[in-house]
């Protein structure tokens, strides 16, 4: 057992180490075609841009690791923060409320027909995307009529830094984030999506490392039969998942609707295919059982300076979506073949 643990612990350093590689490739041509892409402040964006990825990464992670998927996370996220907007009115702290209620009961259907009805995840959370739209275009004429602007304190928390730079640099330079003192753009950088994401994160490697509940993830993943047979209810950690899932995404969608401003019914909708990306380029097998966050993580790095270096390109959104699809397919493919052999 001891060394069946170092060599597994080797391989996942190992490929930690070639994601690093990748990644720092990718920083290297960006910043060869853009010579801004090297400073400080850009290097502060990237991690600003992937804090929003990264927690419905996580969700989809932690889905993927019970040998399932969510398909309908992309409008988990935009509901939570379409729900944040409207319900604002009554008082954040109830408007956070009932985003979190409607992230856990959707993320409970999910489970429950999943785990306890045996619906296949890809047609069971693509069907209630499907809802989820319908609903949603219906409600934003009807019951959830209002305004879609979110709330400044959540603006805040989704765009600013931590501490405010602004004061320490003269005008003359302030401009130009490139001309400031580096303890100030270092510190600038520190901004509280980062801060939020680092603090999830934190959490979710705790939960999938440290807990009975991130063990039977992991079991059921493995061998959903072989763990009901150990006594393991497998519905349960199913439905638990797809819970955590939804929550997650639902937290990504605030944050992206705080960098927005306002909600649309299209927020999310380019996350969806990222948030699966990074996880099989983080390592995560879509069968299940293998993988881990803090590769997932890395794969949102990797893919937030991908999009920067193609937006450098002038590339459109539609190529990125293919590239991410292409990623997707291609390592769905060596996963399968990989599965095979085995």
């Amino acid at each position: 057992m001891r060394s069946f643990k170092v060599l597994d612990e080797s391989r996942i350093s190992k490929s930690m180490l070639s994601l690093f590689g990748i990644l720092f490739i990718l920083y290297i041509v960006t910043g060869l075609l853009d010579p801004y892409n090297f400073s400080i402040p850009a290097i502060g964006n990237i991690f600003y841009l992937a804090a929003a990825l990264g927690l419905l990464a996580a969700g989809q992670t932690i889905c993927m690791l019970t040998g399932g998927i969510d398909l309908s996370l992309a409008m988990i996220a935009t509901g939570a923060a379409f729900i944040v907007s409207v319900k604002s009115s009554s008082g954040l702290p109830i408007a956070l409320s009932l985003a979190l209620l409607y992230c856990v009961v959707i993320g409970a259907i999910n489970g429950l027909a999943v785990g306890l009805l045996g619906m296949n995840p890809l047609i069971m959370t693509l069907g209630m995307n499907a809802v989820l739209i319908g609903v949603f275009t219906v409600g934003v004429t009807t019951f959830l009529r209002g305004s879609s602007t979110v709330p400044d304190l959540l603006i805040t928390l989704s765009t600013a830094s931590i501490i405010d730079t602004s004061s320490w640099v003269s005008e003359s330079v302030s401009a130009d984030p490139r001309s400031w003192p580096v303890f100030v753009s270092i510190i600038d950088t520190l901004t509280w999506p980062f801060f939020i994401w680092a603090l999830i994160s934190a959490v979710v490697l705790f939960i999938l490392i440290k807990t009975g509940l991130g063990r039977l993830i992991y079991a059921v993943g493995d061998n959903a039969r072989a763990a009901r047979l150990a006594g393991v209810k497998v519905w349960q950690v199913q439905t638990t998942a797809y819970i955590l899932c939804a929550i997650l995404g639902g937290m990504g969608g605030i944050l992206l609707g705080g960098q927005s401003g306002a909600v649309a019914l299209s927020l999310a909708n380019s996350f969806l295919l990222p948030s699966i990306a990074a996880v099989v380029i983080g390592g995560t097998s879509i069968m299940g059982g293998i993988g881990n966050y803090k590769g997932t993580m890395m794969g949102t790095l990797i893919l937030t300076s991908l999009s920067s270096l193609l937006t450098t390109l002038n590339s459109s959104e539609a190529v990125k979506q293919m590239i991410y699809g292409a990623i997707v397919l291609t390592l769905a493919w060596i996963y399968a073949k990989i599965s095979e052999g085995a």
